[in-house]
């Protein structure tokens, strides 16, 4: 399988992941089994429980290294989708979704548990119990920092949800969308849906391909196409700024951890 159709929406500035609880420091044996905990454990490098800008930047230097493989000095669309932090993200957030709609344990999604998980879902949405989805019904839990871009998708997928195009998603348009979906992932034909066969699927490559060029302009300040060493420190270093609240030159752990917020899409954020 291509690493490139592995990568969804998980690629970020330098710790764009990570996530440490603010209550205490974690001990280094909890730290080291959380991915997060273990970034910031690496970054940083004295063990103070804090990193420096110096630290910040020398785990940029080494996210840089990583993606460009082809040590050409400048990282694109294409490297940043076939890095290893690429890869690693979007296997466990396939993981992930298998774990959480496999009810059988048994490893896989069955046709079965994906349409529980859909019409779970949609009595969600359905806010009055009518067995009908509006527009604003759809975008009511999006309207926080990123409301203006979650909305204008979230209407995007509302409209291909809503086939006759009256203005609704019926219950009878949501399951069928959610069957054909199930069809997609279901390559194989066999009722069964892995993690390898949502990494492999086609919408995966569509966003892999949309994020990977969206994180290239947001650090592409020549726009020139590609994202030079220089570019990419000094994005690490805008990041680094913002999150340092204090401005005293260092991120303790709460600064890290507001800093890269607390919702399940924070990781693929550009900053």
């Amino acid at each position: 399988m291509s690493r490139t159709t592995r990568f969804a929406a998980l690629v970020a500035l330098p710790f764009a992941t990570l996530s440490v609880s603010i209550a205490a420091p974690r001990p280094p044996d909890a730290a080291a089994a959380n991915p997060a905990g273990q970034r910031f454990m690496q970054a940083d490098s004295n063990g103070d429980q804090r990193i420096s800008l110096a630290e910040f930047l020398a785990a940029a230097e080494g996210r840089f290294a990583a993606i460009d493989q082809q040590h050409k000095g400048t990282i694109d669309a294409a490297d940043l989708a076939s890095s290893p932090d690429a890869t690693a993200r979007i296997d466990h957030r396939a993981e992930t979704l298998v774990a959480r709609l496999d009810t059988a344990g048994n490893g896989y999604v069955t046709r079965d548990e994906y349409l529980a998980a859909a019409q779970d879902r949609f009595a969600r949405l359905d806010g009055n119990n009518d067995g009908r989805i509006t527009p604003d019904e759809m975008t009511a839990k999006r309207r926080h920092a990123n409301a203006g871009a979650r909305s204008d998708r979230a209407q995007a997928h509302f409209d291909k949800l809503d086939a006759n195009h009256d203005g609704v998603v019926t219950r009878e348009e949501f399951m069928a969308a959610a069957s054909a979906k199930f069809a997609t992932l279901d390559a194989a034909g066999d009722g069964k849906v892995t993690a390898a066969d949502i990494e492999a699927a086609p919408r995966t490559q569509e966003r892999a391909l949309h994020v990977a060029e969206r994180f290239v302009s947001h650090m592409d300040t020549n726009h020139d196409g590609v994202v030079s060493h220089e570019e990419f420190l000094a994005a690490a270093k805008s990041r680094f700024a913002r999150m340092d609240r204090n401005g005293d030159g260092y991120l303790d752990q709460s600064e890290a951890a507001s800093g890269f917020g607390s919702g399940r899409h924070h990781a693929g954020r550009p900053g």
